[in-house]
């Protein structure tokens, strides 16, 4: 050993791990701010410009990013769109369109949840987020059904956790078919959204309450 040179160690502070290039393949977690970049980016060119518009290019350039780290976290802009929109619905939600009440009136509970969910829906920016994950849904099918319920299945399971309560209270009956119930009201207000929300509405939603209302309640109740 040289006089006077001492002999290098390496511990977890080593400084040189943090410019290694090949640290993210060898499993070093990726920047959360570029992550949460692209997904916004992604999202306000999809509010602009619609699916067909959207480019990984595109996304890369407006997040202020290489198009490679981009492609290194998602392999093409179907699962880009889905989790953009699904993270950008989560972090929109509030707890009426996620949960209907239970005050004991299931009528009074299931009106107010859908007056808020129908409220939120119409926002133009949501809108052009869902039809967005439609499209990316139908080009990569594989993914379809998760892509779904991750944004409906919330919303859906709470509506069927409702029923449930409203049968063993005894205010509907107890051979519903509760799944389909929340199929009718799930699929009604996701089909308005895709035709452009143009007739979206609480009359419309109530309707459809009124109807399933009447097929859910107890002889003579």
């Amino acid at each position: 050993m040289r006089e006077g040179r001492m002999p290098r160690t390496r511990d977890a502070g080593d400084s040189r791990d943090a410019g290694d290039p090949g640290e993210e393949r060898r499993g070093r977690p990726r920047s959360t701010a570029t992550h949460q970049a692209i997904l916004k980016a992604t999202r306000d060119l999809l509010i602009e410009g619609g699916y067909a518009r959207l480019t990984m290019d595109r996304v890369a350039s407006r997040a202020g990013v290489g198009k490679q780290t981009v492609y290194r976290r998602w392999p093409s802009k179907a699962p880009l769109v889905g989790e953009a929109v699904i993270q950008g619905y989560l972090s929109t939600a509030t707890d009426g369109t996620a949960s209907p009440l239970d005050t004991g009136d299931l009528d009074h509970d299931l009106r107010t949840w859908l007056h808020i969910t129908v409220t939120a829906m119409a926002d133009p920016e949501y809108g052009a987020l869902v039809r967005a994950l439609t499209v990316a849904s139908a080009e990569n099918p594989a993914d379809a059904e998760s892509l779904y319920q991750q944004l409906a299945g919330p919303g859906q399971e709470a509506l069927v956790h409702r029923l449930r309560s409203a049968v063993k209270a005894g205010r509907i009956r107890p051979d519903a078919d509760l799944e389909a119930v929340a199929d009718a009201f799930m699929g009604t207000l996701l089909h308005q959204i895709l035709l452009g929300g143009s007739g979206l509405s609480a009359r419309r939603v109530e309707g459809l309450l009124d109807v399933v209302m009447a097929g859910l309640r107890k002889e003579g109740s």
